[in-house]
């Protein structure tokens, strides 16, 4: 008969096995799901299988006094999160690969949280380190892509004008786009010759287009207008030069009117900024003035909550402050 030591060691090598058997097998179920994702990425680049999209839309157009309609591709389902944040790195200018990028956030996240614990003993702080890193990173991606929006806004209309200069000048289409990808400098010149390279391998004008304006999306919705016009254009044919110059003219008057606004609303923005930043500098003033009065936030169960709920309220706060300082026009 069986001794209870020996009970127990078979129980933990079952238990060990079992545990190894398990992360085997969830890589190996991840390895899969990835290759399948990236083979049909593949298959729909190469235009073998049709996109995940949703329902198509129609447009209305009025023209020659008559109203007419056509149909576009409507917008990508769904993506995964680690599409998302492949599509944030690009619209950064970071490239598509995204993961040695979120490998290093999570392993500093894992490094400063073992940090935090081993200097301060509290769990929640070492906790709640992981995630500061990665809102820190989300807000450095954030602010990536705003600057480049508005370089890639200001490129787009200079953009506009040569290709309806161009097609003036009798160039085709294409050659138009392939003047802009040769002339003007990232991210415009990038996402035009995205075009060229999609049309090359095989992608018709059209699908090219939306593909781009669907990557680029976080650079504004400028790229998506344009491939609509494009497309209705090329469908029901018209005067691409002269859509071109209005399309340029509009959104030249659109910028300029947010800069009218983001004047008007400077200092509504700065109040912002300083009742945000408020909290965090008084925090780090009083652990620097007096730690033994402010150790109770970290030593005791009620203080604890009470660091836990302000850092939840002040997530709130900016989450709300934010949403409020944003104009839609």
């Amino acid at each position: 008969m069986d001794s209870p030591e020996q009970i127990i060691r078979l129980v933990g090598a079952a238990s060990a096995f079992t545990l190894v058997a398990a992360v085997w097998m969830g890589l190996m179920m991840l390895w899969t799901l990835r290759r399948a994702s990236r083979r049909r990425a593949l298959h729909e680049r190469l235009g073998l299988i049709a996109p995940r999209q949703g329902p198509q839309r129609t447009l209305s157009l009025w023209r020659d006094g008559k109203r007419g309609s056509t149909t576009v591709a409507g917008h990508a389902a769904g993506a995964s999160l680690m599409t998302r944040i492949r599509r944030a790195h690009y619209q950064a200018g970071l490239g598509p690969e995204a993961g040695p990028a979120v490998a290093g956030v999570l392993g500093a996240g894992l490094i400063l949280g073992a940090g935090a614990l081993i200097i301060t003993g509290n769990p929640i702080v070492a906790a709640c380190m992981p995630v500061f890193v990665v809102m820190a990173y989300s807000a450095w991606l954030s602010r990536r892509i705003r600057i480049r929006a508005g370089l890639f806004e200001q490129q787009f209309i200079h953009a506009l004008e040569l290709a309806a200069r161009s097609l003036r000048a009798g160039h085709p289409l294409l050659g138009s786009f392939q003047l802009i990808a040769d002339e003007l400098d990232a991210p415009v010149s990038t996402a035009f010759a995205e075009v060229c390279q999609q049309h090359a391998m095989g992608v018709s004008l059209e699908d090219a287009l939306e593909r781009v304006a669907a990557a680029t999306g976080g650079l504004g919705q400028d790229l998506r207008l344009f491939a609509t016009s494009v497309s209705i254009q090329l469908r029901s044919g018209g005067n691409l030069a002269d859509m071109m110059e209005r399309l340029a003219f509009v959104i030249r008057d659109r910028l300029r009117l947010g800069r009218r606004i983001r004047i008007l609303t400077s200092q509504t923005q700065f109040s912002k900024r300083i009742l945000i930043a408020m909290p965090f500098v008084l925090f780090l003033v009083l652990n620097i003035v007096n730690r033994e009065y402010a150790a109770t936030l970290y030593t005791t169960p009620q203080g604890n909550i009470l660091l836990g709920l302000g850092a939840a309220m002040m997530v709130l706060g900016i989450v709300a402050m934010n949403r409020l300082a944003i104009l839609r026009y």
